[in-house]
């Protein structure tokens, strides 16, 4: 049997798929993150490793197995100099055993995204999660992307972003160089936090990451439907950055006056209201042929796809 490999690599979990030829999936391992500028290259490997060495251990034959073809979805794979890190994170001693490098695709997670989420000839990805990204390609295979350069270089629209505006504007009311917000109190409540003194403690701890500040848009997106309306501006704001990304790689791509399909991926598209549907809203203005997707399946399931095309 041949056997083709997909892996998702995000900035919260990593998953890897194991199918035959024709996509059928035979098995999936889940692991730690592997965004190596949030968690590092040793990590970031550690992590590829153990999703794919735990699927392989699921099979009957593992020690025997070549992967016909692969593919990699990666977050935080956003450049040359990105890619070469995460080609030496891929091929070491543990797994490269297992790999063909003629065969193996090492892409963007957007991609993957848009794979599992279009069929379309014209078609843009958005991912509004721990961070953001927006990747789109078209009827001549040309491809765009906008955002997506992290934290500190770019990452509007996403739930870091949302995050730390939330703890900047507890900050202003606090001093009295901004509005009073429920977010005062929802934050602290949901940190199980009990005062601002404590909050700067958690916010300034070794144990930072993306993840724990993105996780706050959750009680943004609560504490808007409580009318609060600092919540309210800056889930807007936030959604207004995400229509831009859109527009440039429609832009980019010639695809303004097109029908082409958008995919929606990531948690703060579950933020119904005061998020997806503004980012909605204003994209139907700016395009009227714009077709919305939902990313239904698995974006790992797109891995897979482009692994297939690539036999």
């Amino acid at each position: 049997m041949d056997y083709i490999l997909g892996v998702d690599g995000g900035g919260t979990n990593t998953v890897a798929q194991i199918a035959d030829s024709t996509g059928k999936l035979i098995t999936e391992n889940e692991s730690g993150p592997s965004n190596y500028k949030s968690v590092g290259i040793e990590n970031a490997k550690k992590s590829i490793n153990n999703s794919i060495l735990g699927a392989i251990r699921n099979l009957k034959n593992s020690k025997k197995i070549v992967f016909k073809s692969s593919c990699f979805g990666l977050s935080g794979n956003d450049s040359d100099y990105d890619l070469n890190i995460y080609e030496e994170i891929i091929f070491n001693n543990k797994i490269k055993k297992y790999l063909n490098p003629a065969k193996t695709i090492i892409c963007n997670d957007t991609r993957i995204g848009l794979a599992a989420g279009s069929s379309s000839k014209n078609s843009i990805m958005i991912i509004c999660g721990t961070g953001s990204n927006c990747y789109g390609i078209n009827e001549k295979r040309e491809e765009a992307k906008a955002n997506g350069w992290d934290y500190i270089l770019g990452d509007e629209g996403s739930g870091y972003n949302i995050g730390i505006k939330a703890l900047r504007a507890i900050m202003r009311a606090y001093d009295g160089r901004g509005e009073k917000t429920l977010l005062s109190e929802t934050i602290l409540e949901d940190l199980n936090i009990k005062d601002i003194s404590e909050l700067i403690g958690w916010a300034y701890s070794e144990s930072f990451s993306k993840e724990k500040i993105a996780s706050i848009a959750e009680t943004v997106c609560r504490t808007a439907e409580m009318g609060d309306k600092i919540s309210i501006k800056i889930l807007e704001e936030e959604a207004k950055e995400a229509v831009i990304s859109v527009g440039a790689v429609a832009k980019k791509l010639n695809l303004t006056n097109k029908e082409f399909d958008l995919v929606l991926g990531g948690s703060v598209f579950m933020c119904e209201k005061y998020f997806k549907a503004i980012f909605i809203e204003k994209l139907k203005d700016k395009f009227p042929k714009i077709n919305f997707k939902p990313l239904t399946k698995k974006p790992v399931s797109g891995a897979i796809r482009l692994a297939i095309k690539n036999l």
